[in-house]
Order: structure tokens, then sequence, then C-alpha cells
């Protein structure tokens, strides 16, 4: 009788013990384009069988890990999704996407998943077309913001793992440079210094620039410039570059241009970069202010096909002011004439002088009788010599004589 307990007592520490060991334990990271330095959490990371069916998830912790026990012998798929925000696609990514499909740049594995927004399983010209609407327009990726990678493991030795997948890739859709921080969810805006002011009044139109500080070769612009639109209506944009495709929508201006087999175009020091047409709104009153600014998804690429960085741009603080007349032209530097944008807030008759660097008049134009409002005037300037003009409009309203100058640069 001892001898018959004797062996189920061991039947039995047999049995927990093969239980036990009929275990085991997969751990991992999920790293943003395999980079140790930017785990990602927040991800639902999905264990599966062979059979598709879910076993086990796992919602990675900040320094992205995630682990799954108690695993049996057999053939697992393991791969991830999230709910956060993604973020970090430029004009760099598509030029990336458009040297690629051109032949200059091969992709690594996790650069042909992130490229690959349409989900066709191949990069194509197609999503080139989105990644670039995406920048214009903010439209989604057929395939969502996330993509991960789907790692395929067996488990046959119940003492040891034969496959233990260490990291686990994950990537925004079209991020294909590899710029986003998953700790940071969104890019640091580039900074803008104040330059001046200009002073606007409630339903009033206004003209504001963005200027470039250091000089500029680029070929190509994605332009991402935030604005509060309780307070501005945007009319218009213009830019220097040719053909260039603009969206203004939610307080945001998203500006597209160029092409890597394009010609360069330059800014000198000082050049108007961007030039802001548009409305005050009614809520703008006395004592507000208001800027715009560079959201940090700003892309330009310089002559060689490389993201320009240290990049260095001032505009003017826009504050509330009485009604006053108020002058700026576009382009600026031009070569033959340019275009003034002129706010009068009274009824008067319109004199246009030009004064070179040594205070000479050296041309003089009458622009006629202007009603109160906003108006454009074209300024032949074929004749003058290359420099720099000031320029100076005088109003000659029924009880006063309105003055207000801006600078001109003639290129040529």
């Amino acid at each position: 009788m001892k001898n018959h307990f004797l062996f189920v007592a061991l039947l039995l520490l047999v049995t927990i013990t093969t239980q036990i060991s009929n275990a085991q334990t997969i751990n991992g990271k999920v790293l943003y384009q395999g980079d140790i330095n930017r785990p990602i959490g927040s991800v639902l990371v999905t264990l599966k069988n062979i059979e598709n069916n879910t076993v086990k998830t796992y919602v990675t912790d900040n320094d992205g890990s995630y682990s799954f026990s108690d695993l049996s012998i057999g053939n697992y798929v393991v791969t991830g999704t999230t709910s956060i925000a993604g973020s970090g696609v430029t004009y760099y990514d598509a030029t990336l996407v458009f040297l690629h499909l051109a032949g200059f740049v091969e992709f690594t594995p996790m650069q042909l998943l992130a490229a690959d927004v349409n989900g066709s399983g191949n990069v194509t010209w197609g999503d080139y077309t989105l990644i670039v609407k995406h920048i214009l327009k903010g439209t989604p990726f057929p395939v969502g913001p996330w993509k991960f990678e789907t790692a395929t493991f067996p488990v046959s030795n119940l003492k040891s793992a034969d496959y233990n997948p260490k990291t686990l890739g994950g990537t925004c859709s079209g991020d294909v440079g590899g710029t986003f921080v998953p700790s940071r969810y969104n890019t640091p805006a580039l900074p803008i210094e104040q330059d001046g002011t200009i002073e606007v009044s409630g339903n009033a139109p206004f003209t504001t620039r963005i200027v470039t500080n250091s000089e500029l070769a680029i070929t190509g612009a994605g332009l991402i410039i935030n604005y509060p639109s309780d307070l501005l209506s945007i009319e218009s944009v213009e830019f220097k570059g040719v053909d260039y495709e603009y969206n203004i929508e939610d307080g945001q201006i998203r500006l597209v241009w160029g092409n890597p087999n394009m010609s360069p175009v330059e800014f000198g020091e000082g050049e108007t970069f961007v030039t802001i047409h548009g409305v005050c709104t009614s809520a703008f009153k006395a004592g507000m202010t208001a800027n715009v600014s560079l959201d940090g998804n700003t892309s330009l690429m310089s002559a060689s096909n490389t993201e320009i960085s240290n990049l260095k741009f001032a505009s003017p603080l826009i504050k509330y002011g009485k009604p006053s007349l108020r002058v700026s032209n576009y382009p600026n530097p031009f070569i033959n004439s340019t275009k003034l944008s002129v706010f009068s807030p009274e009824e008067g008759n319109a004199t246009i002088e030009l004064y070179n660097t040594n205070g000479q008049l050296v041309k003089r134009i009458s622009a006629g009788v202007l009603n109160a409002g906003f108006h454009e005037i074209n300024i032949d300037a074929s004749q003058l010599a290359k420099g720099n003009y000031v320029c100076k409009l005088r109003i000659q309203a029924e009880s006063s004589e309105l003055t207000n100058t801006t600078r001109l640069l003639k290129a040529k």
C-alpha cells in the first residue's frame, strides 16, 4: 500500500513539473523603426497562433516592453496597433519616395513599410501622390496612421524559446525619413523671430510676411503655417516658386512646391519667403495680438535633395490698431514690376513716390482717387536701376493727408 501511495505522489510531481515546464515566456520591445532610443508606449501587441486566432494581448509600457507568458508549443505571429496620433510626415519623405522610384535611393525594409501608404505591398507613384496630398491637405492614408512589422516564430523547446523577438518595429505611415519621436508625439515648432509690428483692425484686410534671415537655395518645400483662425481669416498666399499649391483650413496654411529635377529657387538674406493676405475677424479687438508660426513638420529641400536644417525666419507681430493707411508690395525683390497692396481708411487722391537710397525722388505716379478700403496698384519699375528704393504713398483725404512707406528691392 505504501508503494502505491509513493507511485501516485511521484506521478503527481511529474505531472506538475511537466505543466510548469510546458510554458514559455516571450519578452520583447516595440521600437520606432528599430531604434532602441525611441521606444513606443501604448501599443497593443497581439499574439496570434498560426490559425490567426488571438492568443494573448499586451499593451506596451513607456519603455516599449511587452511580455507573453505561459505559451505552449506552437507557431505564433506577433504584431502591433496603436491609437496614438501619427506624425513626422514632411516634404523630405515625399522627396525620398520620388528618388527611390527614380532609382537613386535604396530603401531599407522599414522604409519600404513606411512608404507603402496605400497598402499595395509595393512602393509606387500612387504612394508618392498620397504623401504629397497628405502634406497639402492632411488627407489620411488608406493604411491608417501607423504600420507595424509582423514577426512569426516557433515555440518548440519549452525550456528556452527557439525565437525570442527582442524588437518589433513600428513606424508612422509616410515617415520614410524616420523623424518622429514617440515620446514627444508632436514635432517642435520651427522658431520665427518677431520682426516689427503691423497694425490692423477688426474686419480690415492685412498683408504679412515670413522673411528668411539666411540665404536659401531650395528645390522643394512643404510648409505648414499655423495661425489663430478665430482672429485671422487667410484669403491667399504668395510664394516665389512656380506652380506651387496651397490649402487653407483649420488654422493652417499648407503649401507644397517643387520637384527634385527642378533648378533651385534662391532667396537672399532678409528676402520675403511667403506673403500672406487676409482679413481680421470681428473678434480682433483693442489690446489683442496675433502671429503666424511654422509647424515642426515644415520641410525644405536643398539643391542636393537633402533636408535643410537650422532654418531662420522672422515675421512681424500683428497687433490691433485704429484703421490707418497701410501699404506693402509683392514680389519683393522684383525685376520689372511689383504690386502695391494698399488699405486706405478714407477716400482720397493717391500719389506714389519712389526715392533712391540718397533720398532723391526718381519716380512719381498718380494713382487717382481711391475709395476707403483695399486696393492693388501695379508699379512699372522697368526703367529703374537695380537697388533699394523707398516707396511713399500719399492720400489727400478731405480733412488731412495720409502717408505711409514700404521698401522696394529691384533685383535686376
